[in-house]
């Protein structure tokens, strides 16, 4: 039998969403203003999302919507070396 050296990895994701009505020429200039909104609230340490015309939404990624459990591989050094995926 041979010994190998693993890392167990556990990932949790999270989400939280919010509706808005945005007036763009195009779905992407409309997301990127979602997307600028975000990102400025979270400069501010905030999770209040604020558009230009008011509209705003608190976005909090706490409910659980995914976990991923895989073994990583890794070398003498410790360094990854590849997945090993229990689903796949």
């Amino acid at each position: 039998m041979t010994l190998y050296r693993l890392r167990l990895v556990e990932e949790l994701i999270e989400g939280d969403t919010g509706e808005f009505i945005v007036e763009a020429k195009t779905p992407g200039d409309a997301a990127s203003v979602l997307l600028t909104a975000h990102a400025e609230a979270r400069e501010k340490d905030s999770n209040h999302v604020v558009l230009p015309d008011g509209q705003s939404q608190h976005i909090e990624p706490d409910n659980i919507i995914r976990t991923r459990l895989f073994c990583m591989l890794l070398d003498d050094d410790g360094n990854e070396l590849y997945e090993i995926d229990p689903e796949a």
